[in-house]
């Protein structure tokens, strides 16, 4: 089959949409030569590259193989009671560094709320609760095994910046975002982070606490450095949300697009040459065929993997989809009939730092009832009964009064079983790096693996629209 949305086409797609009350796709230009492109995956990337492309006046058809469109990003209303809903996905944007997500925010009308979910932290390490009081403190930071060049630093800089105590002489080294190796800092790729930290005098523990140890301390530098040239914090304290979920953004997109978004259609194969691309897809457990001029990939490069591609992919792409790391998780709800913490005068951002339940943080908080609701991450294949058996076993509160415990777990879905990439491994970054973000002839890659910095929601709008842009001027 060859898709072609011809203009009587697409009089029926805007009368479809219209009846349905969404609203119509805008185009704003007619494109001098229009293309025809089929979206692989329609997560946040994918439904914000078609949306581009759509605008520019293109012909384009997202094949999405699950049931719903928004990829991870996923927001659960029921069985929450009274209002409550929980983002079990892509969690929360900041500003800046979500410079294009934040154009659509406007562009859409949407209301973003301040997400008060790293207020007040409080940390489980070794065993212990500490509040951010505490961790500026010179004697607890004595007592926890720091050197005095790394006391004296967290006594004037909060907790989560001891980081930068040993990246910033790097950092300046960096002239471009995009570009890591023109620091010249290549020597960096081939050790992991802990021997670097070792290198510059880094203690035992600041090394523990740092983290990515294993991982290549150029990737690790590096991501800093991109943080750094957009004004963000290393962990940014003051992070933001869209109002009754962070889904409204891609229901949003996906209703713009209306029936250019076809739902069940999972890519089954992949042909390419000079002329065009040629999918095979399933609809209705039926294989068929779909012709365009390019292919925008937008699904996890963990998904791309099991498609067979013909031609193969260059040795060197190969390599970099093949290889590229993805971490997977289990998104924790507990719904309470009351909001406890506050009886108990505690704080309900509580980081445990525990296999069956990393943190939990307060979601919904606009929401008007006198329960509560506290959203969490754990391992994969984390049970409800394991994660609350571990709330319990660490929460220093007394009136704890959970009466639903809800697990979502990424690593059970078949189509979004990939969370975001990790840092790479010592000596792959130069492997991958920018080969996993590059065309290949007719096929493009979106996602939050085709952009510089992981972050998700915008990772994937900035990888969306340069895609979007090349293909329009081709």
């Amino acid at each position: 089959m060859v898709f072609d949305l011809n203009r009587r086409d697409l009089l029926k797609v805007a009368g479809a949409v219209i009846v349905s009350g969404l609203p119509v796709p805008q185009v704003l230009v007619q494109a001098q030569r229009p293309k025809k492109v089929i979206v692989a995956g329609g997560g946040i990337g994918g439904l914000c590259c078609a949306y581009e492309l759509t605008k520019r006046g293109h012909n384009v058809v997202v094949l999405e193989a699950s049931g719903r469109a928004g990829g991870h990003v996923r927001t659960i209303h029921d069985p929450l009671a009274d209002g409550l809903y929980a983002d079990v996905g892509a969690e929360h944007i900041t500003r800046p560094g979500y410079d294009l997500y934040w154009q659509y925010v406007e562009e859409f009308r949407l209301t973003a709320l301040a997400y008060p979910r790293r207020d007040h932290l409080v940390r489980r390490i070794r065993g212990r609760m500490y509040t951010e009081e505490m961790l500026a403190n010179r004697g607890v930071l004595n007592q926890l095994g720091l050197n005095q060049r790394e006391v004296e630093y967290l006594a004037r800089h909060p907790w989560w910046d001891l980081p930068n105590f040993y990246f910033r002489p790097y950092l300046e080294s960096f002239e471009d975002e995009y570009r890591p190796f023109v620091a010249k800092l290549d020597r960096l790729d081939q050790m992991p982070l802990a021997e670097l930290l070792k290198q510059d005098g880094a203690s035992d523990a600041a090394i523990e606490f740092i983290g990515s140890s294993q991982a290549s301390a150029l990737h690790v530098i590096w991501h800093a450095a991109i943080l750094k040239f957009r004004g963000v914090p290393l962990w940014p304290p003051n992070v933001f949300r869209i109002k009754g979920g962070n889904q409204v953004m891609t229901d949003t997109f996906a209703a713009k697009l209306g029936g250019r978004v076809w739902l069940g259609c999972p890519v089954t194969g992949i042909e390419h040459g000079g002329a065009g691309v040629t999918v095979r897809y399933l609809e209705a457990g039926q294989e068929k065929r779909a012709e365009a001029d390019y292919l925008v990939c937008a699904m996890s490069a963990v998904m791309l993997r099991k498609i067979p591609v013909t031609p193969d992919w260059p040795e060197d792409k190969g390599y970099a989809i093949r290889t590229i790391p993805y971490y997977t998780m289990a998104r924790v709800m507990f719904q309470s009939r009351t909001r406890f913490w506050e009886k108990d005068g505690g704080r309900p951002n509580l980081d445990f730092g525990e296999e069956k339940l990393h943190d939990v943080w307060r979601m919904a908080e606009e929401v008007e009832t006198p329960r509560g609701l506290l959203v969490g991450s754990a391992a994969p294949l984390t049970t409800p009964g394991e994660a609350l058996e571990t709330f319990r076993k660490v929460y220093p509160g007394r009136s704890e009064d959970v009466e639903q415990a809800l697990v979502h777990d990424w690593s059970r879905d078949p189509w979004a079983v990939a969370c975001e990439t990790v840092h790479y491994a010592p000596g792959r970054l130069v492997k991958i790096w920018p080969r996993i973000m590059e065309p290949h002839g007719r096929i493009h890659f979106v996602g939050a693996y085709a952009d510089n910095l992981n972050w998700g929601m915008e990772a994937a709008t900035r990888s969306a629209n340069r895609v979007a842009r090349s293909i329009d001027a081709a």
